[in-house]
């Protein structure tokens, strides 16, 4: 199902693109505040909810049942682990913002909103163990992110170090979602108990190196490349 949303996502991108193409930028400066804001707060109240039994395993067993050990069913941090999938799709709205604003949608946006989806609910269906770390760094991450979007929204400028911080954590997400990866991957080859598929943890590597890269890259040229060189990569 998450794929069939993540291609009406794709279309949908096609033909926003299109109806804005003679048309006015809108003015959601205060409707995207508040999205932003209400993303935010969920992600910080989903940190500490989910984050007590994050917190609990890595207190009180081994590293390795973090990453091989699934999250039981029948505990609250189940409950948050679905509304982590059901707000992958949620966070597709902010691509209608840009699009509704007509402000420029990289490659970046669009193909980490949609492969995340399909990721998402993937290991959803498997309950896939690594997923607890995922899980736990995005809505970290998403938390802080979320609360500097609603500001620039709002039309302030944070300051540049600021927005480095915020994409040296996301960058960081993803690199340590690979080591995640990797770890598990180290188990299964070992025959111990490690509760993810080879195909999913092959999917999920993929995914996350691919991220990694692509973060690493739009650092590099949004902090230690000349403007000029942004603006005609923009064009």
């Amino acid at each position: 199902m998450s794929a069939y949303i993540a291609a009406l996502y794709i279309c949908l991108i096609h033909a926003l693109q299109r109806y804005q193409r003679t048309r006015k930028a809108w003015n959601l400066r205060l409707p995207l505040c508040l999205w932003n804001v209400t993303l935010s707060v969920f992600s910080l109240i989903a940190t500490i909810r989910f984050g007590e039994e994050f917190y609990n395993v890595l207190t009180t067993r081994p590293f390795v049942h973090s990453v091989c050990y699934s999250i039981s069913p029948f505990q609250p941090a189940a409950v948050w682990a679905f509304a982590f999938a059901v707000s992958k799709v949620v966070e597709l709205g902010d691509t209608i913002f840009l699009l509704m604003r007509k402000k420029p949608l990289i490659f970046l946006h669009w193909y980490h909103h949609a492969v995340v989806l399909i990721y998402s609910w993937n290991a959803a269906t498997d309950l896939t163990a690594p997923g607890r770390w995922f899980i736990m760094m995005n809505f970290f991450v998403h938390s802080i992110m979320y609360a500097y979007y609603s500001i620039t929204a709002w039309g302030i400028r944070p300051p540049k170090l600021l927005s480095m911080f915020v994409t040296i954590l996301q960058t960081s997400q993803m690199l340590i979602g690979v080591l995640i990866s990797v770890t598990a991957l180290k188990e299964k080859l070992k025959n111990a108990i490690c509760q993810q598929s080879m195909d999913n943890l092959a999917l999920g590597f993929a995914i996350y190196s691919s991220f990694a890269v692509l973060f690493i890259r739009y650092f590099h040229d949004a902090y230690m490349r000349p403007k000029k060189f942004l603006q005609k990569k923009m064009e």
